[in-house]
């Protein structure tokens, strides 16, 4: 079986503080995708190729390496696997990585430079066909994991196109990806789809308990289910790094209640923060910034109150005031991207941004 898995946390393929995919206990929501595998399990008739598909941090990981488990432990029930207290030892083999088995395909990193290399070369790929070549073990399945999908070269995605096209005895494919439409049409025309999407509210709860995030009142996890949309992996990060309190100092920032504004809009780019780099925490405001920008133009198209934007929103005159910000959120995007590709200082993007969006709001916002 070849699992072929998009995830973000490329260090150690997981999210700072919380259990690796491979050892969480249990998996919350995405019913209509364990029902649908199972579906085809069951009647014994399981496709080779699998797409897990949806937006970053929904669960495709944690999803993976549950069919891994339950494929390689003979298990009819995803059930099983969230039970197994007591891990069997090919479970445990699993989450050590020392199942033979099982490869693990993915980014490699680079000695010399310290750092991941930027895509997954078509030598791994090939490494794929001396797994197979290998003496069959006593496990039900042969399984392949590529993390991830979006990250293969172009060289790399033809090698796996071929491998799909006479797919191995007892090999599954399945791919996981952020974004299906960068990835082959011919690799997405050989797989079967599961969809993960957002997260309802109750499964997100439950999730974030079960990854020990405390102290959270009822208003605060409400707000990180509505900043993160459902995605328990952008919650955690949102939390982490105080993004509750840093968004609620951009809607005043952005509604311009202070005359020092654009001196505390500066504090807030250049301020001490707990990321990796200056460029992973400006990247955080740009995001932050993005969902400020979304909420105001929601609340201004449905005349609604946003459960984020307790400021009253001028939103009685029947013209469209919702458009502009519509326009701006999309030049914002267009800006970073393009800094992101020549390598501009984010800095200065940043402030730039909160200038263009001065202009606008003044005359649509009501303090």
């Amino acid at each position: 079986i070849l699992i072929i898995i998009s995830n973000p946390y490329h260090i150690a393929d997981k999210i700072p503080n919380v259990p690796h995919p491979r050892k969480n206990k249990k998996i919350y929501g995405h019913n209509s995708a364990k029902g649908l595998f199972l579906k085809s399990l069951n009647t014994e008739k399981l496709h080779h190729a699998w797409l897990i598909h949806g937006p970053k941090g929904v669960g495709k990981a944690t999803l993976a390496w549950k069919i891994v488990k339950l494929l390689q432990n003979g298990f009819k029930t995803f059930e099983k696997v969230d039970e197994e207290n007591e891990l069997s030892l090919i479970s445990k083999r699993i989450e050590a990585l020392s199942e033979q088995s099982v490869f693990l395909c993915r980014r490699q990193f680079e000695k010399s430079k310290k750092k991941f290399l930027q895509e997954i070369s078509v030598d791994e790929i090939r490494k794929i066909n001396h797994f197979f070549s290998l003496t069959s073990t006593i496990s039900n399945y042969r399984i392949v994991i590529i993390d991830n999908i979006n990250e293969l070269s172009i060289s790399a995605s033809n090698a796996l196109l071929k491998i799909l096209e006479e797919p191995p005895s007892n090999g599954i494919f399945i791919l996981i990806s952020e974004n299906k439409r960068s990835v082959l049409p011919t690799i997405i025309s050989r797989c079967r789809i599961l969809e993960c999407n957002f997260l309802n509210f109750d499964c997100f709860e439950k999730a974030i308990v079960s990854v020990n995030i405390k102290n959270l009142s009822n208003e605060q996890l409400t707000k990180l289910f509505h900043m993160s949309e459902g995605s328990v992996g952008k919650a955690i990060e949102i939390e982490h790094h105080n993004g509750i309190e840093i968004f609620d100092q951009l809607v005043k920032m952005l509604i311009f209640e202070d005359k020092k504004n654009n001196e505390n809009i500066w504090e807030l780019i250049t301020a001490n923060h707990n990321f990796e780099s200056t460029k992973e925490y400006h990247k955080f405001l740009f995001s932050l910034l993005l969902s400020v920008i979304a909420q105001i133009s929601k609340s201004l198209a449905t005349k609604q109150k946003s459960f984020l934007i307790t400021n009253n929103i001028n939103n009685k005159n029947e013209e469209e005031k919702y458009f502009p910000y519509s326009l701006i959120y999309s030049i914002i995007i267009e800006d970073l991207n393009e800094a992101l590709k020549v390598n501009l200082n984010l800095a200065d993007i940043l402030f730039t941004s909160f200038l263009k969006i001065k202009k606008i709001t003044k005359s649509l916002i009501l303090v």
